[in-house]
């Protein structure tokens, strides 16, 4: 049975030293850029059939300061699901102190009993005065578990990193009822404004996708036809800053990532589509149809947009949670992947795994793990499994602003 996936986090930021440092541990170290930019460290020990390998990951796009605080958040909800005990509020604590991470990525798995590769690791974990998090616990940096989801397993002789704690938790917390300036905390929008929203990333996304059209006479008649829709219905007050920056931009001058971002929100409007049972949702490796989801907004046709607005219905909460789980399932799996490209039994680990039970049906799979265009994800194209990654988080995202909110739809969580 294949182990748990193991990432290390740390206060301590250092590319270089972690290279310099496995040079010093092994012979056969092989790093894929400078020794301050890399992505992946590779130590080897042994040759041919016997040759085993650590290596050691770093992404940049992880550590931006969007996605940090959003994984980071991410840690926070995970952990507040683990049993009350004296360390979990230390261990909250403790995850403000985090800067940086490395996976850690074992061919062939490793064994838990005397296997050179953990020494290795070990010695990272204390260089960088970092902890080794795996679904089921957080251990020190000799692998003693500090916190687990068992307390039975924790270790009194765990060692805590030197910096317990940055920032005081009480700032991720719920937040208290006599605080006037807080913002109020997060609610399930309604039928209507789960429609309005879709009326608005309907046009979000028809601006972006006209872009692609730019040198066309009609594609400028159509953007003025989209403004007059718009106002014709009223919504201006759900779009975001982001979202009517958008909007403006004539045709020809929206910038391509302001382009690409709001063209990727298909994906989670045809969430939004499906929950007020206007459309039916695509596979998890397959993207939804730009134009017949539009058109199940009615998108430039005012009067079946209106008739929609006097009616908003949503499918019963229990869906949507379902929906809920199974979407989570799938972002969290193609973000894995995509952290150590290891094949796993997903549908075995759905079952036990800490955070779950994880709902797969519905889902493709292949040998146990899941399937993309049908073939393993290890097998498939790694462009088709880009795309279905993208298109998890934005439906994740989605699903996860009807079950919690919060008011500005960009703020829902992607976390896994």
């Amino acid at each position: 049975m294949a182990m748990e996936p193991i990432t290390l986090f740390a206060r301590i930021k250092d590319l270089r030293g972690v290279a310099r440092h496995l040079r010093g541990l092994a012979p056969d170290v092989q790093i894929d850029g400078p020794d301050d930019d890399w992505e992946n460290a590779t130590v080897s020990f042994g040759k041919g059939r016997n040759k085993q390998t650590l290596t050691v990951t770093y992404s940049a796009d992880y550590h931006t300061p969007e996605e940090w605080a959003t994984q980071m958040q991410g840690m926070r909800v995970y952990f507040s699901q683990f049993p009350e005990t004296d360390r979990k509020r230390r261990v909250m604590q403790l995850t403000t102190t985090f800067r940086c991470s490395h996976g850690m990525l074992f061919e062939p798995d490793f064994d838990p009993e005397g296997d050179e590769r953990l020494n290795v690791m070990f010695s990272i974990a204390e260089l960088l005065d970092g902890v080794l998090f795996s679904p089921s616990s957080l251990r020190d940096a000799q692998g003693r578990i500090l916190f687990s989801a068992d307390p039975d397993e924790e270790d009194p002789e765990a060692r805590w990193p030197k910096v317990a704690a940055e920032v005081s938790i009480e700032r991720y917390e719920e937040i208290a009822e006599d605080d006037d300036d807080a913002d109020p905390p997060a609610e399930p929008p309604d039928a209507l404004r789960v429609l309005r929203r879709g009326l608005a990333l309907t046009a979000v996304t028809t601006r972006a996708i006209l872009e692609q059209d730019q040198g066309d006479a009609p594609a400028h008649e159509v953007y003025k036809d989209l403004l007059a829709w718009i106002a014709e219905l009223d919504i201006d007050d759900e779009f975001e800053p982001e979202e009517w920056k958008v909007l403006q931009r004539p045709i020809g001058r929206l910038e391509p990532q302001m382009q690409i971002n709001s063209t990727w929100r298909l994906e989670g409007l045809v969430v939004l589509a499906w929950a007020m049972g206007q459309f039916d949702l695509p596979p998890h490796d397959q993207l939804v149809e730009f134009n017949p989801l539009w058109s199940s907004f009615g998108l430039m046709d005012s009067q079946a947009s209106r008739v929609l607005l006097a009616r908003p219905v949503l499918r019963p909460r229990a869906e949507i949670e379902q929906l809920g789980k199974r979407l989570l399932a799938v972002h969290w799996r193609l973000r894995n992947f995509s952290l150590n490209g290891k094949v796993m039994d997903f549908g075995e680990f759905a079952k036990t795994c800490w955070f779950g039970p994880l709902d797969l049906r519905g889902l493709s799979l292949v040998k146990g793990d899941l399937a993309i265009g049908g073939k393993r994800i290890d097998k498939a194209d790694p462009d088709a499994v880009a795309t279905a990654h993208s298109a998890a988080q934005e439906r994740h995202q989605a699903v996860n602003w009807l079950l919690e909110g919060p008011s500005r739809y960009s703020e829902a969580s992607v976390a896994t």
